[in-house]
């Protein structure tokens, strides 16, 4: 579903149940994972959401409740795999990666694997099983703090880099800053992180542009993203 198409369906709507929301979807547009928001929140339905391409495409991932789980918006996803074309050898790195939605898809469209760093107990059985459930075996989750993680390891090469750190935080600042120290950007191709729109951080792209170009950095809803590839690739 384009950005232009969802920008039409959800304008106007102002404050309506989650049931009634539901009915809408099934009956007119027939897409379980839009996010709506109502009442400055926002709801995905059954904590749900659908794989966008690939072998698993439309397949559902099911996440736990957190509020500090926020799941790229099938939209964004969208646009990030329209940009970033993956083939058999590409390697992923998902950091802060919450339900797994992006290393799920980057998978299903045929990433070789990926690995992914998350602190929170629960979320990391969650991924366990809803992997499991999809048949996705190549991945490798680490139980860890990001920033201890990335301090531990020598930088490596990872094709793609997914940055999804909470919002309302200044975790995705001080990640960039440690990956560009250490020199992980020096080893990748594509990156790609997402930010609270209304705490939009300025020092993040002039960081980045320091080996990548910016091919994205838009904002829809109350999400900024961004998705930049490596200068000399």
């Amino acid at each position: 579903m384009s950005e232009k198409y969802f920008k039409k369906y959800i304008k106007g709507i102002k404050s309506v149940s989650k049931e009634s929301i539901k009915s809408s979807l099934h009956s007119n547009i027939g897409f379980e994972n839009i996010l709506i928001t109502t009442v400055g929140r926002e709801w995905l339905l059954d904590n749900k959401i659908k794989i966008t391409g690939g072998i698993l495409k439309s397949r559902v991932l099911t996440f736990i409740n957190n509020d500090n789980l926020k799941p790229t918006k099938s939209y964004i996803r969208e646009s990030i795999f329209n940009i970033i074309k993956i083939d058999s050898k590409m390697i992923c790195l998902d950091l802060f990666s919450g339900s797994g939605i992006l290393s799920a898809e980057a998978i299903s469209r045929g990433a070789k694997s990926s690995t992914l760093i998350e602190n929170n107990t629960k979320t990391c059985n969650q991924i366990q099983n809803q992997f499991k459930i999809l048949g996705i075996k190549n991945y490798e989750l680490y139980k860890l703090d990001v920033l201890k993680y990335l301090k531990l390891k020598d930088a490596v090469f990872y094709d793609l880099i997914f940055i999804d750190a909470p919002f309302k935080s200044n975790l995705l600042e001080l990640t960039i800053e440690i990956m560009d120290d250490l020199n992980y950007f020096e080893k990748n191709i594509y990156l790609y992180f997402e930010q609270n729109k209304q705490d939009y951080n300025q020092k993040l792209v002039p960081i980045i542009s320091k080996t990548h170009n910016v091919i994205k950095d838009l904002s829809i809803g109350d999400v900024s993203y961004t998705i930049a590839k490596k200068r000399d690739i």
